[in-house]
């Protein structure tokens, strides 16, 4: 197996509905490097890809806030942020990168040029583009039964205990199989992530899962389902999905640099092995604001998006492969759609304020995954005229 391929990807293990300051607790072993480039209140110009800035002024944003909020990255008293990007009113206002700590251990210092492994935030991605499938009449409706589209597969559905999982249960991680990946850490045989990476088909692994509940009536997250679906996308458009994506999202969104894990069989880990750059990163972002368009273009449709960001799972604050939720600060209260990958990687869609705000980072297992939702809470969203 190529070792990259193993490398295992999931989402934050708390959803967005719970809010919770971690200015406590862990602490990390990693010195900072502080970033030289000292912030602007315009972004800084770069040959077009697409992006429209303007300053913080022009944006109704506080500067004062914003700038206290990227010294507070600078001297680590937020951990290891490697980016924040926002965008406001269809424009790129805010755009900083960090030093700090990777995955392996090393150090780096970002730029707008690093692609960034975005981890369990792929899943949303994932979703757009089978939103995209549908849009084309390539797949007929959610309401699809998974069994027609794996016919290699029919020994697993022979009992017919499967019949009844359709493609909206895959969505909402509500298919009722059994699945575990939080349980145990992501060096554990245990972990049915660890499971299926080491296993010779991820998609077999997933699909021949004990099932244990009712499709639709409990939710477990699984990003074997976000696999599947992924292949789905390969079956119905014979494209492999990394290809589907650059020819049906990424290019009309402009979007060349990007990276995607496969396993040894050619399966493309949409469970999270996607990397992007933030700019390509807020894009995704802005398409899910702006209902499916980009520059005028309608490349998802907005039906889509609406229902993808609908709670679906009866147990959890669950879209269609997006979290759900809701911060507050103050007096104003501001729903939020999400996608967010292990080690605080995020794009959260604000549609109440017209903001887009996108967090690379890695802080994983040391308490200090959700940061972002602190600097929204405290800094940005209050820097936002009233």
């Amino acid at each position: 197996m190529n070792p990259r391929s193993a490398i295992p990807h999931a989402a934050l293990c708390v959803a967005l509905l719970v809010i919770v300051a971690l200015h406590v607790g862990c602490g990390t072993s990693w010195v900072p490097v502080s970033d030289a480039r000292p912030h602007q209140d315009a972004v800084s110009k770069k040959p077009n890809d697409g992006w429209e800035i303007a300053d913080l002024a022009t944006a109704h944003l506080n500067a004062d806030l914003i700038k206290e909020l990227l010294e507070r990255i600078r001297n680590n008293t937020y951990k290891n942020i490697h980016s924040v990007l926002l965008v406001k009113n269809g424009k790129l206002v805010v755009e900083e990168y960090f030093s700090g700590q990777q995955e392996d251990g090393k150090h780096q210092t970002f730029t707008r040029d690093t692609p960034h492994e975005i981890h369990s935030a792929t899943k949303s991605i994932n979703s757009i583009l089978i939103g995209i499938a549908i849009d084309q009449k390539l797949i007929r409706s959610v309401d699809e039964k998974i069994s027609i589209f794996f016919p290699e597969y029919a020994d697993i559905f022979v009992d017919g205990k499967r019949d009844a999982i359709c493609l909206k249960h895959l969505l909402s991680m509500t298919a009722g199989l059994s699945w575990d990946e939080w349980t145990n850490s992501y060096t554990s045989a245990r972990n049915d992530h660890v499971a299926m990476n080491r296993s010779k088909d991820p998609v077999r692994y997933t699909l021949e899962r004990p099932v244990v509940a009712a499709p639709g009536t409990k939710f477990a997250y699984s990003s074997g389902i976000s696999i599947v679906l992924g292949e789905i996308i390969h079956k119905v458009s014979g494209l492999s999905v990394d290809k589907f994506a650059e020819r049906h999202l990424f290019a009309p969104l402009g979007i060349s640099e990007y990276s995607w894990l496969k396993y040894p069989n050619g399966v493309v880990q949409t469970g999270g092995g996607l990397s992007l750059r933030p700019r390509d990163m807020a894009k995704i972002g802005y398409l899910v604001l702006q209902g499916g368009r980009w520059q005028g273009k309608q490349i998802v449709s907005e039906q889509w998006l609406e229902e993808s960001l609908k709670q679906h799972a009866p147990d959890a604050a669950y879209g269609y492969q997006w979290w759900l939720g809701q911060l507050q600060t103050g007096e104003r209260k501001v729903a939020v759609g999400g996608a967010q990958g292990r080690g605080g990687q995020f794009i959260l869609v604000m549609p109440s304020v017209q903001m887009v705000a996108v967090f690379t980072g890695w802080n994983d297992g040391n308490g200090f995954g959700e940061q972002p939702f602190d600097m929204l809470r405290d800094f940005i969203l209050p820097a936002l005229s009233q």
